[in-house]
């Protein structure tokens, strides 16, 4: 488990779309968090307890001539208090940014896509400020 003021950074492992029950499809990353049980138990604290507050920051650095990391970092204060970042790689994640910004909205899935069918984990969603998030993201 992370220590208290250590940062935990998670980078993305694959990106994608899912759709709700309304048959929305919404942008979704898929992260480890295997090795931070407080981020893994997040969907399920918000189930029972409500989604809660939550507030996103985002920064991009820039790594190559044409490529970028980009960090999007996720503060909740309720129903519990945590804080995470993720982890892009641009251009690469670029297309699930933007979709994430046209939404307003992001899915984080732990559990990898393949096990998602035989698991039926619960996936946190968040709400984005999709002006702040598109600000963020390099030309």
């Amino acid at each position: 488990m992370a220590d208290e003021s250590e940062i935990v950074i998670l980078p993305v492992l694959e990106t994608g779309a899912m759709i709700d029950a309304a048959g929305e499809q919404l942008p979704t990353v898929v992260v480890d968090a295997s090795d931070h049980p407080e981020v893994a138990d997040l969907a399920r604290v918000h189930a029972i307890e409500g989604i809660g507050d939550i507030a996103t920051e985002a920064a991009a650095v820039q790594t190559g001539d044409r490529t970028w990391r980009f960090f999007l970092a996720v503060i909740i204060s309720s129903p519990v208090a945590c804080a995470f970042v993720i982890e892009f790689a641009l251009p690469a994640d670029r297309r699930v940014l933007d979709e994430a910004a046209a939404a307003g909205r992001l899915v984080i899935a732990t559990t990898p896509p393949e096990r998602a069918e035989l698991d039926q984990p619960l996936w946190l969603a968040i709400d984005l400020d999709p002006h702040s998030l598109a600000d963020a993201l390099p030309d």
